[in-house]
């Protein structure tokens, strides 16, 4: 239970390190995945609650169970969707990300910034957090792949 807990604190934290760009979602999966996750948690509680009304009001007591049990499937997405974010920022990142990761840096480093060195073992996090720092300190000056 603590790892579920654990993991979905890390898809929290991923996700508000993902850079807010539209750019990035024609390369990568979460910031499509970030989004949905954004909506679902806002309203997930209210389509779980009309589900289950609609569905005891139109089949009665009978249906209880069922429609319990699809309320808490629905109630479920966004954990589920934070879940993931936290999986895939522990990922390890490919080669190719690693050296695009790595020519960031030395944008960043030739713009006289400060910047931690990428590991060969680093993670989507440590990609999301160059980024973020690239997108907010380079103004949007540096290349995507």
């Amino acid at each position: 239970m603590k790892e579920l807990k654990l993991l979905i604190e890390q898809g929290r934290e991923y996700q508000s390190l993902w850079p807010k760009q539209k750019a990035l979602a024609v390369i990568f999966p979460d910031p499509r995945i970030i989004g949905l996750s954004k909506i679902l948690q806002k309203t997930a509680p209210m389509i779980a609650c009309m589900s289950f009304a609609a569905q005891f009001l139109y089949f009665g007591d009978e249906i209880v169970p069922r429609a319990l049990a699809m309320s808490l499937l629905v109630l479920s997405i966004p954990y589920q969707s934070l879940m993931w974010l936290g999986y895939r920022a522990k990922q390890p990142l490919p080669i190719g990300l690693i050296t695009w990761c790595g020519d960031i840096r030395l944008q960043m480093l030739n713009a006289g910034m400060p910047v931690r060195p990428i590991s060969p073992r680093a993670c989507y996090k440590d990609m999301a957090r160059l980024l973020n720092d690239a997108y907010s300190k380079l103004n949007k000056t540096f290349e995507l792949p």
